[in-house]
């Protein structure tokens, strides 16, 4: 295999990641903020902060993401796992900052590292299944030969 096929199965899979898998979470977020009477440091109802911040919530997360391929091989098993994964810890560190008013607490900094955490451990996993399901992306994943 070629390493300019290589990098143009890995262009494509990158393309397509951050569309595929973030999902906007803020009208759940509101509804456990809301359930659960939480409100933010200034008195405000956190399901109100909740609502509309999926853009800036997602640019957190997203901030610092580079796909790493290092780790990436072949999955036959799906993504499930890895996506619930990952918008659950979205939705924790939603809930996390409507309740700190959108302040840099411990608290949303701890989340906010789960929530990468979690966005990590999806892209390898999702990078794997689009390279394994794909004929034409197979290429992407170097797991048994070598690039040239």
């Amino acid at each position: 295999m070629s390493k300019a096929s290589r990098d143009s199965a890995r262009a494509v899979i990158q393309a397509r990641f951050r569309e595929s898998v973030d999902r906007d979470v803020s009208g759940l977020a509101a509804a456990q903020c809301q359930e659960g009477g939480l409100y933010a440091p200034d008195g405000t109802p956190a399901h109100i902060l909740c609502l509309g911040s999926h853009p800036a919530v997602t640019g957190l997360i997203w901030q610092d993401f580079r796909p790493n391929w290092e780790e990436v091989v072949y999955v036959y098993d799906g993504t499930r796992t890895e996506l619930t994964r990952y918008l659950n810890a979205k939705l924790h560190l939603t809930v996390t900052l409507a309740a700190a008013g959108h302040e840099n607490t411990p608290g949303v900094q701890a989340a906010l590292l789960a929530a990468q955490q979690a966005l990590h451990a999806l892209w390898i996993v999702w990078a794997g299944y689009q390279a394994t399901t794909t004929d034409a992306l197979a290429h992407a994943v170097t797991e048994f030969e070598d690039v040239r």
